[in-house]
């Protein structure tokens, strides 16, 4: 495992092999043992979820969780979609992305929710073209819409293509429109609204819909995404997460909501 010079010792290839297996399981160890104690504040519970769906969908359901587990506090972690976010250092996040119904190792629960566009009616209004009623797929390739950008997020992910195919299947053509990239889903919502653009919107912003804030001009919809509830399946949870674990898969105000939330 070493070998001597004259005033040191290193270690061989072997060693900084043991060494890197040996710290690796040291902290695992340290991390187990830690939680075995009770040196985490047992009263503490943590959900790792963005701003946008922690102000539109979670906060509401963590009021109500704390009427019936006021003993329980709850801390907010908006990291969840920063590159260094791991999953083993929260008790719960929640996460878009894909919604299948398939079993998956971290997943406790999903609600899936379709997207559609939505757009600011003063920006329709500004060309001329009715707020009113649905728009034909066609009219995004013609002049003025082909020259509205839209709003996407910052991930390889085409989600505006996929609604164009899902939209119009067999349609060869591509959207032209030229794509502005927002990260973060509250300042997207808000270009919007100042019509910067067209958004894909989702029910949880149906307090903008139904305030005539954003318009839907077209009745297509994209499906098979949502938010999906996961849970690290290496942790060694507390009475408390567990608790809020079995109030997230139960079928009580965690819940009963997701019919006016979600568009199947």
């Amino acid at each position: 495992l070493f070998k001597r010079s004259v005033r040191q010792v290193y270690l061989t290839d072997a060693g900084q092999a043991l060494l890197q297996a040996t710290n690796s399981m040291f902290r695992e160890l340290e991390d187990t043992l830690h939680q075995l104690r009770g040196e985490r504040d047992q009263a503490n519970v943590s959900i790792a979820a963005t701003t946008y769906v922690a102000a539109r969908w979670l906060s509401p359901k963590i009021s109500a969780f704390n009427e019936q587990h006021p003993n329980i506090s709850i801390s907010l972690l908006h990291s969840v979609n920063s590159a260094d976010f791991k999953l083993a250092d929260v008790d719960i996040a929640i996460q878009w992305g894909p919604c299948s119904n398939k079993s998956e190792r971290n997943k406790i629960d999903e609600f899936p929710m379709a997207l559609f566009p939505a757009v600011s009616p003063g920006l329709l209004e500004k060309y001329s073209v009715d707020a009113n009623n649905y728009l034909d797929i066609n009219t995004l390739f013609d002049k003025p819409l082909c020259d509205i950008p839209l709003l996407c997020e910052d991930r390889q992910l085409d989600l505006w293509g996929e609604w164009m195919v899902s939209a119009s299947p067999g349609n060869s053509r591509h959207l032209a429109n030229p794509r502005r990239v927002i990260t973060d889903a509250n300042v997207r919502v808000q270009a919007a609204i100042d019509g910067q653009g067209f958004i894909l919107a989702d029910d949880l912003m149906l307090n903008e819909m139904n305030n005539r804030l954003l318009v839907r001009p077209f009745k297509y919809q994209l499906i098979g995404y949502g938010y999906r509830v996961k849970s690290p399946a290496s942790r060694i949870f507390s009475d408390h997460a567990v608790t809020l674990k079995t109030w997230f898969t139960s079928d009580d105000s965690a819940r009963k909501d997701h019919s006016d939330i979600a568009t199947h």
